[in-house]
């Protein structure tokens, strides 16, 4: 994924996302060309605290996903919030029209692809994941849990690569920015309009302090002072 550094997600909105996505395009690569299947997920942690933890999925067992010989690492991408940025919301739109774009958060995470068939195992993730989307497992009668249980097979992809990309037009102005959130807003995507006024408005804000700066011929100020 090409990422312009000013674009670069920040490590704690990596880890919100891989906490609050609900679906993953799961990509596998086979000799006959890729596969993508979109699943459920739920993110765990590494036990240590280190590393970016563990993506668990599950598939049907007639699914061949996972039975099939891939090439390589398994991709699996998350989506952030995301909407249509209309030109005409930029403050400087009438001196210097501009053009529309899509404003976006996603993240690609890699790794292994580890089958499990075990049925503790399975019956694990499958809690999580009811329990996640405020259902109990334990409530639903043990018979046919069972019957579900032989049906499906747990994927589980250890994160080792992670790419993650925020474009939510911190390469506009401060003014151009927080026009862009008032029409975000409008149209009624309150979480695209969140993450850009966490991200967007502090990064244009410090931008456009050191273009001025440079362009007073003063030395940047710290991000500090």
């Amino acid at each position: 994924m090409y990422i312009p550094r000013h674009f670069t997600m920040n490590p704690a909105r990596v880890t919100e996302l891989l906490q609050s996505a609900t679906t993953a395009q799961l990509v596998t690569a086979h000799e006959d060309g890729p596969a993508a299947t979109l699943l459920p997920l739920t993110w765990r942690a590494h036990p240590s605290g280190e590393g970016w933890g563990s993506l668990i999925f599950h598939v049907a067992r007639v699914n061949p996903v996972w039975k099939r010989p891939h090439l390589g690492d398994a991709l699996a991408i998350l989506s952030g919030p995301d909407g249509y940025i209309h030109a005409d919301w930029y403050a400087s739109q009438e001196a210097e029209p501009g053009v529309s774009t899509w404003n976006y958060a996603t993240v690609h995470a890699y790794g292994p692809l580890v089958v499990h068939d075990d049925p503790d195992w399975v019956l694990g993730a499958s809690r999580e994941l009811s329990s996640r989307h405020g259902s109990d497992l334990d409530q639903v009668d043990p018979g046919a849990v069972a019957k579900m249980l032989r049906a499906i097979v747990g994927i589980e992809v250890p994160i080792a690569r992670i790419e993650a990309k925020d474009k939510l037009s911190q390469n506009r102005s401060p003014d151009d920015v927080r026009g862009a959130i008032d029409g975000v807003r409008a149209a009624g995507h309150d979480a695209l309009a969140d993450a850009m006024d966490e991200v967007s408005v502090p990064h244009a804000e410090a931008r456009y302090q050191l273009l001025r700066d440079l362009g007073e011929g003063r030395r940047p100020r710290s991000p500090r002072s």
